[in-house]
């Protein structure tokens, strides 16, 4: 390896580096509180808060008044729970304010070593439920937290549609219903809010899924908006961000998972996005004065054949950013990969030996370039003692010396460069294609998408993980190091030698699929330079 391909890893880390830390999107700070007592956003309504709460077996309120100008007063019961599960999820609902408090998968494990159901919903602070309704008019502000009936005490979906309504009066004796539908074999909800007619005033729904925890802290998480030609992906919410009505989806990316809001055709309305004091994106349809609103709600994977079968293109919320254009085709040869192999670690090992076999020809002219320039080393020193004081001439004639003997000085790392996308795409497909998450490869490395988790060690209170593979690859680092010819002299080469620990390094927190890659390429680059060195001798 010579100091050319040498410096061209190190910018490709450093590139790394600089794009975790400054341009990936960062974790929020976790907010211990989870209950609804938590803050409501600055310009939301507060409304009277029991969840949560067991001593309670009678609450009223006033609320507001009837038609003939007596007061109402609303009774507020303890919340009661309506599980329903389909054969893709669970979902608890509540008869307070008739919504949905959470959605767990069955197909997907929070962690790694918990058997828990991925919750897609994960924290619906300020709140409690979504969605939730408030009216604004000139008389006050009218939320629909109160105790509705349900028809249903519990659901379970098996191979027909099922449907839970909720039934009840606001605190101004305006009637409201929601009501949902549940299917057997997707991860769509259907829902209908219907409520008397809005007389001076708006109403809004509002819809809040994400936590202020991160799953990776390398793929986009938070709201967007596709206008049926581009995705729009909202990166910075500290302002209102208001959205066109004319939309075919809209919602939040929770990074392997996603909430998408589809409005029906009699059904859209403007919609905002706002940040709540908790710092969970909130979102907004301004139903103004409707009275009756329908949408399906997808609570799920994002994974392409599910997205596509919504038929609404769906499938655009799958980004990859810069590398989007690799890291696509790479999955998608991964998934055909494996059908066959069931093992995403095979097929990381089998993509890495397809991409050497693509490059090999690329692999025996950079060591070819390498060894012709190991051969003028002696006539490259005699031209830096004549020109050491003229720079520009030194550079002139290297660059005849390099013209005349037929030598691409930039020919050793060329093979390297090129794969350098490979890798970048690798690592974004690691960080946020749902087939990888959790993916095993065998033993103890049983998620490729995440740091390799053998033990770890406890000195003087600080935790220090102990990883095989990345001692493995730093190995083979060096084999590979000391196989490849260089045209440095001893001294630089001895200070090569520390690459194999810087790369150790590097590698040491990054997911266990890229090491194994990194890992597969050096073995196999060290039986092609044995080749090529043999067959040369």
């Amino acid at each position: 390896m010579d100091k050319r391909t040498i410096i061209a890893l190190i910018l490709t880390f450093i590139i790394l580096f600089i794009f975790q830390t400054y341009f990936a999107p960062q974790p929020q700070k976790q907010n211990g509180q989870t209950q609804i007592e938590q803050q409501k956003p600055k310009d939301e309504p507060k409304g009277q808060d029991v969840q949560g709460r067991k001593d309670i077996t009678k609450v009223t309120k006033p609320l507001g008044t009837d038609k003939g100008g007596t007061k109402k007063q609303v009774e507020i019961k303890p919340p009661k729970d309506i599980v329903v599960e389909t054969p893709l999820f669970k979902t608890v609902l509540s008869d307070l304010g008739g919504g949905i408090k959470s959605v767990k998968l069955k197909k997907y494990k929070e962690t790694v070593k918990e058997d828990k159901g991925k919750e897609v919903i994960e924290d619906t602070a300020p709140y409690g439920y979504l969605p939730k309704l408030v009216v604004k008019s000139g008389e006050g502000t009218v939320e629909d937290r109160i105790t509705l009936k349900a028809d249903r005490e519990s659901l379970i979906v098996k191979d027909k549609p099922e449907t839970i309504t909720f039934t009840g009066h606001m605190s101004d004796g305006k009637r409201l219903v929601k009501t949902y539908t549940f299917f057997p074999d997707t991860y769509v909800v259907e829902m209908k809010v219907e409520m008397e007619a809005i007389d001076s005033g708006k109403g809004y729904l509002y819809f809040t899924t994400l936590s202020n925890k991160k799953d990776s802290g390398y793929n986009f998480k938070g709201p967007f908006y596709f206008n049926g030609k581009k995705l729009e992906q909202i990166e910075n919410i500290d302002k209102p961000v208001e959205v066109g009505k004319d939309l075919a989806y809209l919602g939040m990316d929770e990074g392997y998972f996603a909430f998408i809001y589809i409005p029906s055709e009699d059904s859209k309305f403007p919609a905002t996005f706002l940040k709540s004091e908790t710092g969970a994106p909130l979102l907004r349809i301004n139903i103004e004065s409707s009275s009756s609103v329908k949408a399906k709600l997808f609570f799920g994977p994002k994974q392409t054949d599910v997205l596509k079968s919504l038929n609404i293109k769906a499938e655009r919320i799958i980004d990859f950013g810069w590398f989007d254009i690799i890291a696509k085709p790479l999955v998608m040869g991964l998934n055909y990969s494996n059908k066959v192999t069931k093992n995403y670690g095979i097929d990381i090992i089998l993509l890495t030996i397809l991409i050497k076999i693509i490059f090999y020809p690329l692999t025996v002219k950079s060591s070819q370039s390498m060894k012709k320039m190991q051969k003028l080393q002696p006539q490259i020193q005699k031209l830096r003692e004549k020109y050491k004081d003229d720079r520009q001439k030194l550079n002139q004639e290297m660059m005849d010396l390099y013209r005349r003997q037929g030598v691409n000085p930039m020919g050793g790392c060329l093979p390297m460069i090129i794969q350098i996308p490979v890798f970048f795409a690798l690592y974004k497909a690691l960080s946020g294609a749902i087939e990888l998450r959790h993916a095993h490869f065998f033993l103890w490395i049983d998620d490729l998408s995440s740091p390799e988790d053998l033990f770890s060690i406890t000195v003087m209170g600080y935790s220090f993980p102990i990883r095989i593979l990345p001692l493995i690859m730093g190995i083979t680092q060096v084999i590979q190091q000391k196989m490849t010819p260089t045209s440095m002299d001893p001294m630089q080469e001895k200070m090569m030698l520390l690459m194999p620990i810087v790369f150790t390094f590097l590698f040491w927190g990054f997911p266990s699929g890229l090491v194994l890659y990194w890992l597969v390429n050096n073995v196999i680059s060290i039986g092609q330079q044995y080749y090529i060195n043999k067959k040369a001798s």
